[in-house]
């Protein structure tokens, strides 16, 4: 969005603006660690000019979506890994070149997206890491796109491949491995498979075969989440109960939508308060709270109607209130509610609403549409957008509509 910031120390601060998670190389060769506390550098920034900016969230998910979307319609199977990997399947293409294909692919994300994008080609997932790896390594040198296709290279990439950059290997593991003698991923292949097991179990020996190129791992279908929990830190102590009330009671409707996304009710609900725990100068206050509910739902209206009952009961005067959120569990599919013969069932009369909310928000952008307790502040603390990005929000985002319903 600047330009200007090119081969200059950027970093991305996390929720809160509180520390670093991502940084450009020139940031890295500062020694800026990930995950540095921002007050702990505050000095090193001023000293060689580092621009800090707060996490851009809506603009990441846009544009993943862009790039998932341009890149699955070359392929009949794929496995969204997270917000920024994707696998593709390309095992029945045998009368193209796989590698010109996928220099197609990093050139149309980089033409309509205008995001670089490293292609790793493998025979199994892990080794397909292995080789986005070493893309990362020297972009401009493989153009984009490195291919692991034969035993040489394979061989080559896993004696350079330190054995705690392997898809899979913590921090911890990596130290018991280190201590065994395993340095490089190829040193892993040359231990008996008793030892694999014993050290890491049948993960272990998958690994090992997913890295001689013996595909293990298949491409997942997502499954529906067996919870949910919308959770945040607040930019700064809240001590008015109607503010600390309007954000859990926003996070409910989150929950709530993230349970119509995937068709799925609630049983559970949970909502919890909590002080600042490093503030020792101040009174320390934490309370949870669960309700079960009689008749499943994924409404936002009686969701946040359990939030506000839970809430009362835990929040307490006279204490600054740093952290909340809530939780929903005890899922059922949407079309297999069963129904208390004792309390009345209003799902039904509010799922048109909630449809109809869902597909405008979609529409026209988060929180377009929502109950009228919400205040449609953004729930992440954020000071440093950059005056690029703010434009950007303003020049692309419709007129806030707030429907109050009962």
């Amino acid at each position: 969005m600047d330009p200007k910031l090119e081969n200059k120390p950027v970093v991305v601060l996390s929720n809160n603006d509180g520390c670093v998670v991502s940084r450009s190389q020139e940031a890295k060769d500062l020694g800026i660690p990930m995950a540095a506390p921002v007050f702990k550098y505050k000095e090193l920034f001023k000293e060689h000019d580092v621009k800090s900016f707060s996490a851009k969230f809506e603009l990441y998910n846009a544009k993943s979506q862009e790039v998932i979307s341009i890149a699955k319609s070359y392929v009949v199977e794929h496995e969204v890994y997270s917000i920024d990997e994707l696998f593709l399947n390309l095992t029945g293409f045998k009368y193209i070149s796989i590698y010109e294909y996928c220099l197609e692919i990093k050139d149309k994300i980089w033409q309509e997206v205008n995001i670089p994008v490293s292609v790793g080609i493998a025979p199994t997932k892990t080794l397909c890491k292995v080789a986005s790896r070493i893309v990362k390594k020297d972009p401009e040198r493989f153009n984009g796109v490195f291919a692991l296709d034969t035993p040489e290279k394979i061989e080559k990439a896993l004696k350079w491949l330190n054995i705690a950059d392997v898809w899979g290997i913590g921090r911890k593991l990596a130290v018991k491995m280190q201590d065994n003698g395993v340095f490089k991923a190829w040193d892993l292949l040359q231990k008996p498979e008793m030892w694999v097991r014993k050290i890491m179990g049948i993960h272990g020996v998958r690994m090992v075969n997913e890295l001689k190129g013996i595909r293990q791992l298949e491409l997942d279908v997502p499954s529906p989440k067996k919870s949910i929990a919308v959770t945040r830190s607040f930019m700064e102590m809240l001590t008015k109960k109607e503010e600390v009330r309007e954000r859990v009671e926003t996070f409910g409707m989150y929950c709530s939508e993230r349970l119509r996304k995937q068709n799925t009710c609630c049983k559970m609900v949970t909502v919890f308060v909590q002080t600042n725990r490093f503030r020792k100068d101040l009174p320390e206050y934490r309370k949870a709270m669960t309700q079960i509910l009689p008749n499943p739902t994924n409404s936002s209206i009686l969701i946040g109607r359990v939030v506000n009952e839970l809430f009362e009961a835990i929040y307490k005067d006279g204490f600054h209130y740093k952290r909340a959120g809530v939780f929903v569990n005890d899922f059922v599919p949407e079309d297999q509610r069963q129904i208390s013969l004792f309390e009345k069932d209003t799902q039904n009369q509010h799922l048109p609403v909630m449809k109809a909310m869902d597909a405008m928000n979609k529409k026209f952008g988060k929180d377009k549409v929502r109950l009228g307790s919400m205040s449609g502040e953004n729930t992440f603390g954020r000071a440093k957008l950059s005056p690029e990005y703010e434009a950007f929000l303003k020049n692309n985002t419709l007129p806030e509509a707030n429907f109050r319903f009962h």
